[in-house]
């Protein structure tokens, strides 16, 4: 807010480079720290998706439209051919950023939450001799905030050792109300951490 400042060290004294001869390097806004101690080299993109990238802005930004409105995915062939990219690896590495940055991060539950396990899976059948053996179901804790989105946790079993660390993980202390089934996992695992 207050202007352009250093990315390591935050000073204020940053300096723009100038190039004075032609070269390889296209960048044009580079900057750099003026601080003895530092001497950091940053540009706008610096700590971003788009950091350390040959590519146009607007090659990324077409990029990010196709991932996020291809309903079924699309294929780092497809980023290729859509955007003219000269190689395969470039467009699988531009795709693999893409996702990386869209991937979710912690939650926490706040307000009011509700949270309950479930069960997924089928048992396989399949007609004659020698019968498959019995598929365990699959485990997923789901959450979701009052208004929210919900969110699923695959878990190894529903036994306290397993959920509790999972739920004072992901419910935070000032939730108010948490609604859920009988299960005596959210009254004993959450007996400790919450009041009521």
């Amino acid at each position: 807010p207050n202007g352009l400042c250093c990315l390591k060290c935050g000073v204020m004294n940053v300096s723009r480079i100038i190039r004075e001869k032609a070269s390889k390097n296209k960048r044009t806004r580079l900057y750099q720290c003026l601080e003895k101690k530092c001497g950091h080299q940053f540009s706008a993109t610096t700590g971003t998706l788009f950091h350390d990238s040959h590519l146009p802005l607007t090659t990324w930004f077409m990029a990010i439209a196709l991932i996020c409105e291809a309903k079924k995915g699309i294929s780092a062939c497809q980023l290729q051919r859509h955007l003219k990219l000269g190689s395969y690896r470039t467009a699988w590495h531009l795709a693999h950023r893409i996702r990386a940055a869209m991937k979710e991060g912690d939650f926490q539950l706040t307000g009011e939450g509700e949270t309950d396990e479930t069960y997924v899976g089928a048992k396989v059948l399949r007609k004659g001799k020698p019968y498959p053996k019995k598929r365990e179901k699959d485990v997923v804790l789901g959450m979701i905030e009052r208004g929210g989105s919900v969110r699923l946790l695959p878990v190894a079993n529903a036994k306290r050792a397993t959920l509790q660390p999972v739920l004072e993980k992901h419910i935070s202390k000032d939730v108010s109300v948490i609604y859920t089934d009988e299960h005596p996992i959210y009254e004993w695992g959450l007996k400790d951490n919450f009041e009521g």
